[in-house]
């Protein structure tokens, strides 16, 4: 017999899946410019940078925290990166620095959560003003740009950030549907005081996982420097929420215990389908905001929906 909790992650996988058709569709209908493969390319080319984002925001979230760092965590990165380049230090140091930076703000976000339990929402509030500011102070004034091809193949066209994108997809599923740290993390989201008793060691993990947001952050941050050949420190603004709604859109949970990063790679291309179909269609950036956020409501309130269902 087939677990209800598989029956439900199923159903959620669907929702998104069919999501996202249904908006490809739609916009195909109203816009013809839509089905050309040029705006598919595009929209798979857009969708890379959140998407690796969000993967590391949507462990955080199955582990019941919140990261609302990662875009400053990934602006301060491109500005490590770019200093390094624009300095002539070798690309692959420049891109472990930056990765590193990444990996340690992820750290000091997991330590400060579990020592001094003050709620993860205002803990990475104030890492996201501190790393923008970091960000601003390394970015003031300098021009970031012309990097060495060798850096700059690692974003350019599609195929290769398709690729890296696939390849965080892969190594995420399978921490999280392979490896104790995974399960971990669902037993932690949906019940952490449960976990703790039953010997999850529940601070070492929280940890981990935010560790894991960083660095993911942090190689979004040198696939997006590499794509556009530079670096400022405004890279970043507001894709910490894009993120988290990525994955909410995907049907993670933000009450924790649920969730996956197939489905927050469905949630990303069904805010870049949108956005993309909305241009297409003639429509301002105001209303994309507008239409992502009412996404977003709907994908919440479906989730609580749901919660109470099993309860």
């Amino acid at each position: 017999m087939i677990p209800t909790s598989m029956i439900q992650q199923a159903r959620k996988s669907l929702q998104a899946v069919f999501g996202l058709i249904l908006i490809l569709a739609l916009f195909a209908i109203l816009a013809p410019s839509f089905r050309q493969p040029e705006a598919i390319i595009t929209i798979l080319e857009q969708s890379v940078v959140l998407g690796i984002m969000a993967m590391g925001a949507t462990v955080v979230l199955i582990s019941g925290g919140l990261d609302l760092s990662v875009g400053s965590i990934l602006g301060l990165c491109a500005c490590v990166t770019g200093n390094l380049l624009m300095a002539h230090w070798p690309v692959w140091i420049s891109v472990a620095a930056g990765l590193l930076a990444g990996l340690c703000i992820g750290l000091v976000n997991g330590l400060t959560v579990v020592w001094t339990r003050v709620p993860p929402f205002i803990v990475t509030l104030g890492m996201m003003m501190i790393a923008r500011g970091l960000a601003l102070m390394l970015g003031e004034g300098k021009n970031m740009s012309a990097f060495p091809e060798s850096f700059t193949m690692i974003g350019a066209g599609y195929k290769m950030p398709v690729s890296i994108l696939a390849l965080v997809l892969v190594a995420t599923t399978f921490i999280l549907t392979k490896t104790k740290l995974g399960f971990h993390a669902f037993a932690i989201g949906g019940n952490e005081e449960v976990a703790r008793l039953s010997g999850v060691p529940v601070k070492r993990c929280k940890v981990i996982y935010y560790c894991l947001g960083g660095l993911l952050a942090a190689l979004a941050a040198v696939v997006l420097t590499a794509r556009l050949d530079y670096a400022a420190q405004n890279f970043g603004e507001g894709l910490e929420l894009q993120a988290i709604a990525a994955a909410v859109i995907g049907g993670t949970s933000l009450f924790g215990g649920a969730g996956g990063v197939a489905r927050t790679v469905v949630g990303t291309l069904i805010i870049k389908s949108l956005n993309a179909g909305l241009i297409h269609c003639g429509v301002g950036s105001y209303w994309q905001k507008v239409a992502i956020g009412c996404v977003i409501i709907l994908a919440v309130w479906v989730d609580i929906l749901q919660r109470r269902q099993r309860a």
